[in-house]
């Protein structure tokens, strides 16, 4: 292997694949890799980059959050877009539930784009760098929603995943390492905010956002700057206790940070006949919390009525009326040890359940695992994301649930097992969002960090 592609020497299947350009390293002490979590897809130079799947035992990575600090590159290359002209906001007022009529300079907004039905198409990030400038991550290209509703805005958008690179750092550790890194005094970015700063002379952006749900940054810069980027995270880290995290570890940040993600929770209502979706567990699969709303999510609170935007009727309908909200569910240990029994069972024989997590190791985003949740007979909502916390050894789930039920305490039922499988019921207990509730980045008190002392 030599070079920044760090080239494999062969093909798989006949198709040149490459480890990840983003972090360095010529030789790799991982011998597992799997793609991008963002849209996998073929550099420029026509390679399928592969990101390590695991640093350590997961365990390990899962602690860093809550310890120290973890790191994470796994999404790069991102499905990302650099924006130029504000009339990039009216295509945004158009498209999707949020409001963008105070947007500052500097502020990220999560934001949700929906179909005609309401459900979920897409969430992500959009970063205001400057009065014209945008970022637009995790996004569908602006150019194609710019197409769907008529071409009525002007603006230039390109496609960022290549030339822009960020890193995710979570844990009561990540605001010193970045302060040192950058030797610059963080402490007064607020939740969902950048500042520009330099690394070793190089010009990066930090954002105040994390997936843990713990205190988190991001450090966004230029693709050249990479490696070096990295390099200098991790030196400054070490004293720290930094840790690097795999795809293991960064899909359980997502359960414990309270934050659905798309193809991990739940689908999109739409689907590409060369790798379809796959779903796992006891949900129905003609269920309609197959695919989910902002309401279904927690997020009614971004959902504005005051402008029009795709999906605005069938929301304004499920406002009115009792509908769905997010909770954690807690798995009773007694009945997740006897599913655990019943797997080996030879007369039960109950679907296998993975101690960890249900993530589908070969299908990666393309396979969902969903699990119907239940009061006696009545279906209430579906559960998925199921993880061992490290911390707390309970098993929790991330649940869509019926708004009555949302009370911390309820006893409810997951049923679990495929349609056609010896299906078990599992007693699980509500707790309201969030599941990591001290400490929390939004509310997190920086405070209570020395700040930074620089020569």
């Amino acid at each position: 292997m030599a070079g920044i592609d760090n080239l494999f020497a062969g093909k798989v299947d006949g198709t040149p694949i490459k480890l990840s350009p983003y972090i360095p390293g010529t030789v790799p002490k991982n011998k597992v890799y799997v793609s991008s979590e963002g849209v996998w897809h073929p550099d420029s130079d026509g390679a399928w980059p592969l990101h390590p799947f695991a640093f350590d035992r997961w365990d390990v990575e899962d602690m860093s959050w809550h310890d120290t600090c973890s790191l994470h590159e796994g999404l790069n290359p991102f499905s990302m877009y650099k924006v130029h002209g504000k009339e990039f906001l009216d295509l945004l007022g158009v498209v999707s539930v949020n409001t963008f009529k105070v947007f500052p300079v500097g502020k990220a907004r999560h934001t949700i784009i929906c179909d005609q039905n309401g459900k979920i198409m897409l969430d992500g990030i959009v970063i205001r760098r400057s009065e014209e400038d945008f970022l637009a991550t995790c996004f569908l290209d602006p150019n194609m929603l710019n197409q769907m509703v008529g071409n009525r805005f002007h603006f230039e958008s390109s496609f960022a995943g290549e030339t822009n690179f960020f890193f995710q750092m979570c844990g009561p550790k990540s605001l010193s390492i970045v302060e040192e890194a950058t030797r610059q005094d963080l402490h007064d970015l607020k939740f969902m905010y950048t500042a520009d700063a330099r690394i070793e002379g190089k010009d990066v952006f930090i954002l105040r956002t994390g997936m843990s749900g713990t205190l988190g940054y991001e450090v966004h810069g230029n693709i050249e700057d990479a490696h070096m980027v990295y390099q200098k995270l991790l030196e400054v880290g070490k004293k720290y206790g930094i840790q690097e995290i795999g795809r293991h570890g960064y899909i359980n940040e997502h359960c414990e940070g309270s934050i659905f993600q798309i193809a991990e929770h739940f689908g999109v209502p739409f689907d590409t006949p060369e790798d379809p979706t796959v779903y796992t567990g006891s949900l129905p699969r003609d269920s309609e919390l197959i695919y989910r709303s902002p309401f279904d999510c927690g997020w009614g609170n971004l959902v504005k009525f005051n402008h029009d935007f795709m999906g605005k009727e069938a929301l304004m309908a499920e406002a009115a009326r009792p509908h769905n909200t997010a909770v954690h569910l807690i798995w009773n240990r007694e009945d997740v040890l006897k599913v655990q029994a019943g797997v080996m069972d030879p007369d039960k024989r109950y679907d296998y359940m993975d101690m960890v997590c249900d993530y589908d190791y070969v299908r990666n985003c393309s396979g969902i695992h969903i699990d119907a949740v239940y009061d006696g007979d009545r279906m209430i909502g579906a559960s998925s994301g199921r993880t061992l916390v490290a911390k707390t050894r309970e098993m929790i789930s991330i649940c869509t649930i019926a708004e009555e039920y949302a009370v911390e305490g309820k006893e409810v039922e997951v049923l679990w097992g495929n349609p056609g499988t010896n299906q078990v019921r599992i007693r699980a207990t509500v707790t309201l969002f969030p599941y990591i509730k001290e400490g929390r980045n939004e509310d997190f008190d920086t405070e209570t960090i020395p700040h930074p002392v620089f020569d």
